[in-house]
C-alpha cells in the first residue's frame, strides 16, 4: 500500500531535505524513524527537495507499506521519536501510482523580509534598505507573470538542460507588507533550484535601484542567467502549501 505523509519542519536545523553524505537531511531522518517504528526499511519521496535552511508550514512525502496502518497510532509513534523540529501532522492512503513529487498541481513559497530589528523574528532575512520603490518592485512583477521561462533565475549549469525543464507555469505572485514584515508569495506547477531566492533578491536589488528595471526586463527575456542579483538567505522561505488531484487518495 501507498501512503503519503503530511509534515512540516524547521529547515535551520538541517542541511536540506535530500539525503547527502556526512550531513543532516529531512529525507534521512523521517527514514530513520519509519524504519524503526515498521521494523522494515522505508524510502520517502518527497513532493519539493528544499535546500538548507527552508522551513515548511506542509509538505508531503509518500512510501510504501505491506498493511493496512492506524492512523492515530502511527502518529502517535512516529512523532515521539522524530525530534521536535518536525511534525508528522497526517498520513493519507493514496492510489499505488500516486507520487508525491510529480503528481503535484502547485506548490506555494512565501518569502518574509524583517524591515526592523526583532527579537523574534530571527527566522526571517533582515533587509536594511527599508526605502524600497515598490512602483518598481510592481512593475518587475507583473513582468514575470508574463513568462514561462524562467532561466534567468536558475542555477547556472541548468541552462543546459532541455527546455521543458526551465519553463514553469506561475500561477500567482503578490507582495505585501503587514506589521513592517514584507511578505511575498509564488505559487507555481514547479520551480528551478534556487529559483524563489534570485527573484527576490533581483526584486530587492530593483527596489534600491542596484539593478536598472530595464536590465532585468533585457534579461529575462533573453533567458540570460541574472549574475548580478543575489540569492537571498534560504531562512527566510517558506514551503506554504502543495495541491494534489483529489482523485489519488483514498478516501
Amino acid at each position: 500500500m501507498r501512503y503519503f505523509l503530511e509534515l512540516s519542519y524547521n529547515g535551520k536545523y538541517f542541511s536540506g531535505w535530500q539525503i547527502q553524505k556526512n550531513q543532516i537531511s529531512i529525507q534521512e531522518t523521517i527514514e530513520k524513524c519509519l524504519s524503526l517504528i515498521l521494523r522494515k526499511k522505508i524510502t520517502i519521496v518527497g513532493a519539493s527537495r528544499t535546500d538548507s535552511g527552508v522551513n515548511a508550514f506542509q509538505m508531503f512525502a509518500h512510501f510504501d507499506y505491506f498493511s493496512v496502518l492506524k492512523k492515530k497510532t502511527f502518529l502517535k509513534k512516529i512523532n515521539f521519536i522524530l525530534p521536535s523540529y518536525i511534525l508528522i501532522k497526517n498520513i493519507l492512503s493514496v492510489k499505488p501510482k500516486a507520487n508525491a513529487r510529480f503528481d503535484v498541481i502547485s506548490r506555494h513559497y512565501q518569502y518574509r523580509i524583517n524591515l526592523y530589528k526583532g527579537p523574534f523574528l530571527y527566522n526571517y532575512f533582515n533587509f536594511p534598505f527599508r526605502n524600497l520603490n515598490y512602483v518598481l518592485i510592481k512593475k518587475a512583477v507583473l513582468l514575470l507573470t508574463s513568462i514561462e521561462d524562467f532561466s534567468s533565475f536558475g542555477k547556472k549549469q541548468d541552462i543546459n538542460y532541455f527546455n521543458t525543464f526551465k519553463k514553469c507555469k506561475l500561477y500567482s505572485l503578490t507582495w505585501q507588507i503587514r506589521n513592517r514584515v514584507i511578505y511575498i508569495d509564488i505559487i507555481a506547477n514547479r520551480f528551478l533550484r534556487n529559483m524563489v531566492r534570485r527573484i527576490i533578491g533581483a526584486f530587492l536589488y530593483i527596489g534600491i535601484r542596484k539593478i536598472k528595471l530595464l536590465e532585468f526586463f533585457l534579461y529575462v527575456k533573453s533567458n540570460q542567467i541574472l549574475l548580478s542579483c543575489p540569492s537571498v538567505p534560504a531562512k527566510g522561505l517558506y514551503l506554504v502549501r502543495i495541491i494534489y488531484p483529489k482523485n489519488i487518495f483514498n478516501f
